[in-house]
């Protein structure tokens, strides 16, 4: 299995600050508060989602929605969701107003990193699908990264098709991802994207298993999400700036997603935490907040240069250890 590292350049301080993503945790915190204080909705109570383990497990924070990390595998989860209607309608009504205040500049903030999703493709493809691919769907990303289908079609391979799905509230009377089983059948693509998703399901074993059903054997995933063995969860844990809580319901480990997906029919063909952003975030996050003192980390980000983040980036995407986690997966 490969474990491929893509570190290029540590992202400028600019990148991860600013009034965009105050304004996003905000709304997303507003939705939550909205959906607790809702009357009559039903909540699904839940065990790890990865590895079915009821217990023991330790808590990760104590707000409204309760969040748990499995002492079997280290997979951080909310003991209750809502509805996945619920979920992808308050994202729907969301999206619009998040695209509207996202121009050129957001465009050119993210620039990278959907060069990276690209080259990612790129190189992996070649590894495990014989012929190449000619046609990609993309699950649901556009809807909440700005021009991201434009940078796709327009620095995307030749001969690549890409389709994008958008983001469907549906109705609460179909079934969970009823819009990607929809696509999957009339698409019918060699493979599927699914970027920052796994993250927002109430059932993230629902999402493979309506992936395992559609995509032809062979099919490829290729899956990326946040991940519970980074070390900005493992130092900051709630207080990570990462933590949203309805962008964050499940947060994997290596090995809880690893067993999940074996378990829902998939071969994990690639393992990788490309994530460049961790020790920025924990650089700033320790220069910001006076008297926090963590023996080892609080000393080192205060001096630490470029070059010494830099070298602590790659560890930690050497040693599988990143906030961000990518997969590829194979239909057996």
């Amino acid at each position: 299995m490969l474990t491929p590292v893509f570190l290029d350049n540590l992202p400028d301080i600019g990148a991860i600050t600013g009034r965009r993503g105050e304004l996003h945790r905000l709304q997303r915190n507003k939705a939550l508060a909205d959906l607790l204080l809702e009357e009559g909705l039903t909540w699904q109570e839940r065990v790890c989602p990865a590895c079915g383990t009821p217990g023991p497990a330790s808590n990760f924070t104590r707000s409204p929605l309760p969040f748990r990390r499995c002492s079997t595998c280290n997979t951080i989860h909310a003991t209750r969701v809502p509805p996945q209607h619920r979920l992808d309608g308050l994202r729907h009504n969301e999206a619009a107003d998040l695209l509207a205040r996202d121009g050129t500049a957001a465009m050119a903030l993210r620039e990278a990193e959907y060069v990276s999703i690209l080259n990612w493709l790129r190189l992996s493809a070649p590894r495990y699908a014989s012929r190449g691919l000619s046609h990609v769907l993309d699950y649901r990303f556009a809807s909440h990264a700005a021009h991201w289908s434009e940078t796709a079609d327009r620095l995307g391979d030749d001969g690549l098709r890409w389709t994008h799905l958008p983001l469907d509230p549906g109705t609460p009377g179909d079934p969970p991802f009823a819009d990607l089983a929809r696509a999957l059948d009339s698409e019918r693509p060699e493979a599927v994207l699914v970027q920052s998703e796994l993250d927002r399901c109430a059932d993230p074993q629902a999402l493979l298993a309506v992936l395992r059903a559609g995509l032809p054997p062979g099919g490829l995933v290729f899956l990326s999400s946040s991940c519970a063995d980074g070390l900005e969860y493992e130092i900051l844990g709630a207080d990570s700036p990462s933590f949203v809580p309805l962008d964050r319901l499940t947060i994997f480990s290596v090995r809880g997603f690893s067993a999940l997906a074996r378990r829902s029919g998939f071969d994990c063909l690639e393992i990788s935490t490309p994530g460049r952003l961790d020790t920025v975030l924990l650089q700033r996050y320790f220069t910001e907040m006076d008297g926090v003192e963590v023996p080892f980390w609080s000393g080192f980000f205060r001096n630490a240069n470029r070059d010494r983040l830099q070298d602590l980036q790659l560890l930690l995407q050497r040693s599988l250890r990143s906030g961000v986690m990518r997969f590829v997966l194979r239909v057996c």
